[in-house]
């Protein structure tokens, strides 16, 4: 609400007005004390509100982490959950899908490394063909426990070989060393999920996909 003092005109007198000019300061004290039960200037914070209406929020300074506003609701940091999400809407949608083709033209040359030894992959969803006759060598590193992963084959009809980098992909029946996986056409895929090798340690496990064969 509005704050209301008494004007003090030029033909005043100061002395005569010094109780109006008290009044005044009394009025301008008693509402910065009131803000000051929320806003905390010292320490930067705002505390106890009961409800906040804006058009816009962001949080960050030299880093943005959350961004909100008429259009858009961006969180650009991890998110960690102690509760349970419950979805009422759409559903949830993945698109971090890796810019690149993992194929004979690939930039990162063969053996492919997806991740390395200090950063886990970064792409959910990895397309992935071989034109040529020589198998294409996809290297899959440590991931984070409970990411997951897909290879899909988009191009070609060559083999794309997928194994793990120091045996960390667990596959069922595999007869080779390192163990892996092999996609040769159009709409195959696999998926792979990282969980706990009971010491702490995320190892891939093929939870799905279509087509791949075991080795």
């Amino acid at each position: 609400m509005a704050i209301s003092v008494t004007e003090i005109l030029g033909t005043d007198s100061l002395s005569g007005s010094r109780l109006v000019i008290n009044d005044n300061f009394n009025v301008l004290a008693s509402e910065i004390n009131s803000m000051e039960v929320y806003i905390s200037p010292s320490a930067g914070t705002i505390t106890n509100l009961n409800n906040l209406s804006s058009e816009a929020l962001r949080v960050g300074l030299s880093t943005i982490l959350l961004d909100i506003n008429a259009s858009t609701f961006d969180i650009l940091t991890n998110v960690k959950m102690t509760g349970n999400l419950n979805m009422t809407g759409a559903g949830i949608f993945r698109n971090d899908t890796n810019i690149q083709t993992l194929d004979s033209v690939f930039a990162g040359g063969n053996p492919i490394s997806v991740g390395t030894s200090t950063a886990i992959p970064a792409y959910t969803m990895n397309r992935v063909g071989n034109t040529t006759a020589a198998a294409i060598d996809i290297i899959l590193y440590n991931g984070s426990i409970g990411q997951e992963i897909f290879f899909i084959y988009t191009e070609g009809s060559g083999d794309v070989d997928i194994s793990g980098f120091n045996s960390n992909l667990v596959l069922p029946g595999a007869t080779t060393s390192p163990n892996k996986l092999t996609l040769n056409a159009i709409g195959q895929s696999v998926h792979l999920l990282a969980i706990d090798n009971g010491q702490g340690q995320a190892v891939w496990f093929l939870v799905g996909g279509q087509g791949y064969v075991i080795a």
